[in-house]
């Protein structure tokens, strides 16, 4: 089946991303209000109300690390709508992406023809559980020192440098570039430019990994509204359609059954996705990799077919800032910007359709028409990423 320009992106909501709570007498915002917050501005952004959602389409990104987390259906009465079609994104990191490809799919079924896509967190402010998780409590990663995604990262990174030679150098590079368009976004947290040197004398965290490597826990909001190319007509903005999508979870079972570590299900869903769009890699404008790790979009770059894995001299020629041959992370990624649980997986949504509008700024990625988006969640021990979700967005029909 096609989406090919099925549906459309036609508003936008992302509230600015903070730590507030995390001293005493701070003032604070609970994640009910940081979803309240990211609807209203992707409403405002659509020139959309409330009533316009009778009927429609939900979809939520569930957060992690909370003691419960809330479903569909307590967002639903939390933002006072009346929903006909609820879908909760609970692949981590992946699932903004990933209901990006289900309410297509909802739309193209006639069953609605409106979904708000919405994701919040406000780890500081309610105080919800850090550092090892229930699903981390195994008798033979504990005791042996893997203390949560930091120490699992660090394997796959290691095993990289070792097998390719990667340096700190080479993935340096993707950091000062995320930090860069940073500086340039007026939503961006970690605005402070930064050097190769900066990134190789953070502190580490768990060998090799870096401060400067890991993404950044925040509060915040973040939404996006889908329409129908009949709908999105009639509505504020120029749409920005889906043209491609592609998803794949678990990869190392399966046709990649004994497979690499350091290859990702995106290498599939990647593929996918742009034959569906239609699209070569000559054709794609810039990339918004999900970023939890600068390593993980190291690889994704590999496994999306930008060069070939271990290609060292491919990261020493190519400029990825917005001007260069592979602008990569253009609103400074959820390591610079802040990660609110799985509702920072909107964030690389949210600034693709910003560059696709000519909406970004002093980052605007000359000519953009065609971008591409990845979500991924779930690491698990001692393999790289396990969900993974790919969309080709373009300004055109």
């Amino acid at each position: 089946m096609s989406i090919t320009n099925k549906a459309a992106i036609v508003g936008i909501g992302d509230t600015p991303t903070d730590r507030l709570g995390s001293k005493p007498g701070e003032p604070r915002k609970s994640s009910a209000e940081y979803l309240s917050w990211a609807m209203h501005l992707a409403l405002e952004d659509a020139g959309l109300t409330l009533k316009d959602f009778h009927g429609q389409g939900l979809g939520v990104t569930i957060p992690t690390a909370y003691p419960q987390p809330f479903w569909p259906e307590e967002v639903a009465e939390i933002l006072g709508i009346t929903p006909g079609f609820l879908l909760g994104g609970a692949t981590g990191g992946a699932g903004a992406v990933s209901l990006l490809g289900g309410m297509t799919a909802a739309i193209n079924s006639g069953l609605i023809d409106l979904a708000l896509v919405i994701g919040a967190a406000a780890p500081f402010s309610e105080h919800w559980g850090g550092g090892i998780q229930p699903g981390d409590m195994r008798d033979w990663e504990i005791p042996y020192g893997t203390m949560g995604p930091n120490s699992k990262i660090a394997m796959v990174m290691r095993r990289h440098m070792h097998q390719y030679g990667t340096t700190l150098d080479h993935l340096g590079k993707i950091a000062v570039a995320g930090r860069y368009h940073a500086s340039l976004n007026p939503l961006g947290y970690l605005r402070k430019p930064i050097t190769i040197d900066d990134y190789k004398n953070s502190r580490l965290v768990a060998d090799p990994v870096r401060l400067l490597d890991c993404v950044m826990p925040a509060n915040g909001g973040k939404a996006y509204i889908l329409a129908s190319p009949e709908r999105a007509k009639t509505l504020r903005n120029k749409p920005i359609y889906l043209k491609g999508f592609g998803e794949r979870s678990n990869p190392s079972y399966g046709p990649r059954a004994g497979s690499d570590a350091l290859i990702m299900g995106v290498k599939d869903a990647g593929r996918v996705a742009m034959e569906m769009a239609g699209v070569k890699h000559k054709d794609i404008n810039f990339l918004e990799l999900y970023d939890d790790y600068i390593i993980v979009v190291y690889l994704q770059i590999e496994d999306l077919g930008f060069c070939d894995k271990g290609d060292l001299k491919f990261f020493e020629k190519t400029d990825f800032t917005f001007k260069g041959q592979l602008p990569i992370q253009t609103g400074g990624g959820i390591i610079n910007c802040g990660q609110p649980s799985t509702a920072g997986g909107v964030h690389h949504i949210l600034e693709g359709v910003r560059q696709l509008r000519g909406e970004g700024g002093d980052r605007q990625v000359p000519n953009a028409k065609i971008g591409l988006i990845s979500g991924l969640g779930v690491l698990p021990y001692g393999k790289n990423l396990g969900c993974c979700a790919v969309a080709i967005l373009g300004n055109e029909v």
